[in-house]
């Protein structure tokens, strides 16, 4: 069994310290462990071989046009014969403009979270679209805090004004300026082309307000959170959010808006008040984000530092829950096995391995979708299914077994 996965070359080398070079990394890893009926799953990289293949970026890195000044002209994000499917994420209610024809040209859109699949939809993009939540790393693990003087803040900004930090400082200030036993820590790293360095009110940093200007490694974040209290995120949207829900693997009190995580029940009382409507920070032109409530955000924070202890113990007691249901390896097996039931197992066999009894040559019309997921037209009227649909369809009159010249000359076999 292979799946190919293919992602441009700045993803593969990130070492997963970002959203998408850390979503990679950890399909490609977990996907590897898994296996069916017996057979263990191989990822590999753009490779003709695969009848199923994966885009992971953005749907204009993906377009030729769109794409161009990405990449040299040869780079190829799909090979003709196979079932494509797009790994993607989107944080407002509709996608780009320029994302929309792309979209349209896979078989399937894999994305976040569920706010992500109704984007999809509002920006009349009928592709099948299933959500593929990601997963918790085994190196979070609960920490119990309190008991240690001060009170830490933490907001986690990785480059994106998205995130509001400028929100996190004046909520800040307002409650615990000069205070010296609450502190806030703002983590950040450089985005080129901009810098969230001017969304900040403080030109010169206030005594009990840190900022962290630099990268960390996986294992650093775990430690920056251990070092933190409770973390404050009131962010416009997600693709998926990995920040909160690391920072609640953690048992660290997390202070968020939702509306995008299926995670917010376990952000308790501490969900921020939100509407949707049009951004100021994070340029996109179409489509509503979610917008936080700073005023929610003070009280939240308040609340947080006079029941403090409180919420040490129940988001504590909480943690093991959702490393549990947040799981990696369990999210990427949910995720294949679905895959499976659309296409048929057979689909990740290496093409030329298929017994050609699979195929079925459509001679009529055009735009059947069969109910493993394969779509038939005049200009590719090859297509493998599975078994039991293949006994199927051979006994209707517009279906038939292809001869070995036909499959050569549509799959390239």
């Amino acid at each position: 069994m292979i799946f190919s996965i293919h992602t441009d070359q700045h993803i593969k080398d990130a070492g997963g310290v970002f959203g998408y070079a850390y979503g990679y990394d950890n399909i490609v890893k977990h996907f590897n462990q898994f296996t069916y009926r017996g057979k263990q799953l191989e990822v590999v990289d753009n490779d003709p071989s695969a009848q199923i293949q994966m885009f992971y970026m953005e749907p204009e890195w993906h377009n030729p046009v769109t794409g161009h000044d990405f990449r040299q002209p040869g780079f190829k994000k799909h090979h003709d014969h196979q079932y494509k499917i797009n790994g993607t994420y989107l944080e407002a209610t509709k996608a780009w403009d320029w994302w929309i024809p792309t979209m349209k040209t896979f078989d399937e859109i894999w994305v976040g979270n569920q706010f992500s699949a109704d984007a999809v939809a509002n920006s009349g993009v009928d592709v099948p679209t299933y959500v593929f939540e990601l997963g918790i790393d085994d190196m979070w693990k609960p920490f119990k805090r309190g008991n240690r003087g001060k009170i830490r803040f933490l907001h986690v900004d990785s480059g994106s004004p998205r995130k509001r930090a400028d929100l996190v400082e004046e909520a800040f200030l307002k409650l615990f300026k000069n205070n010296k036993d609450v502190e806030l820590t703002l983590k950040y790293h450089s985005n080129d082309g901009y810098s969230v360095m001017d969304l900040f009110n403080t030109k010169e940093s206030e005594s009990n307000i840190r900022k962290i200007f630099k990268t960390l490694t996986q294992e650093g974040m775990v430690d920056l959170y251990h070092q933190h209290d409770i973390l404050v995120y009131p962010t416009e949207g997600e693709g998926f959010g990995l920040i909160p829900l690391q920072a609640l693997a953690t048992g660290m009190p997390t202070i968020s808006t939702s509306r995008w995580c299926t995670y917010e029940k376990y952000l308790g009382s501490n969900i921020i008040e939100s509407t949707l409507g049009k951004t100021q920070h994070s340029g996109y032109h179409t489509g509503d984000v979610i917008i936080p409530s700073l005023e929610s955000t003070v009280e939240l924070m308040r609340k947080a530092v006079e029941d403090f202890d409180a919420q040490c113990d129940y988001y504590y007691k909480q943690a093991p829950k959702v490393i549990k249901e947040y799981n990696w390896q369990s999210q990427c097996d949910k995720m294949l096995k679905s895959l499976i039931k659309r296409v048929g197992v057979g689909m990740f066999e290496p093409v030329g391995k298929v017994s050609r009894g699979k195929y079925i040559y459509f001679q009529n019309g055009s735009g059947y979708s069969a109910s493993s997921g394969v779509k038939f037209s005049k200009e590719n009227p090859v297509q493998k299914v599975s078994n039991e649909e293949y006994n199927y369809l051979i006994m209707n009159s517009n279906f038939r077994q292809p001869t070995d010249q036909e499959i050569t000359k549509h799959l390239g076999e």
